[in-house]
């Protein structure tokens, strides 16, 4: 099992866009997005990859209904804590929320921090970083392949 792990793409759509390009040409089986996706219009862009998308809300996420539809109308799973094959995805930093969900078997993959991060002990984490650059000026993702984990600037 192959997925990219993907966070805070905040309307950037040239970032997206080209997140999208560069995904087109790689071999994996679904996107985790970590949240704070923004507008609909932003999400459609993933709908050309053709695969199955596990999303969490992010803080900043507007439309929650349009952005619902949108992931019903691709057979995609959205919410504010979402499991997908092999472990669950949560934007948040609550550190009560991440104990708990630690407890879950595989791997965490978390957002909100625009930080790329990759934890190794009871559990793999992981946060892509940022798809945008908006804050640390790099545009980063995480292809996870039966837990290893590469970090990709594009």
């Amino acid at each position: 099992m192959k997925f990219v792990a993907v966070s805070d793409t905040h309307d950037n759509l040239q970032a997206v866009r080209d997140l999208v390009d560069l995904l087109k040409k790689e071999k994996f089986d679904f996107v985790v997005h970590a949240g704070d996706i923004i507008a609909p219009f932003t999400l459609r862009e993933f709908e050309s990859l053709g695969k199955k998308c596990y999303i969490a809300f992010g803080n900043n996420d507007g439309e929650k209904g349009l952005l619902i539809r949108i992931c019903t109308e691709n057979s995609w799973e959205i919410g504010d804590i979402v499991e997908f094959p092999g472990g669950v995805v949560y934007h948040g930093t609550d550190g009560r929320i991440i104990k708990i969900l630690q407890k879950i078997p595989g791997i965490l993959v978390l957002g909100h921090t625009h930080q790329p991060r990759i934890e190794r002990g009871d559990k793999l984490i992981i946060n892509p970083g940022e798809a945008c650059g908006y804050l640390t000026g790099k545009r980063s993702i995480a292809f996870v392949e039966d837990e290893e984990v590469s970090l990709v600037e594009f």
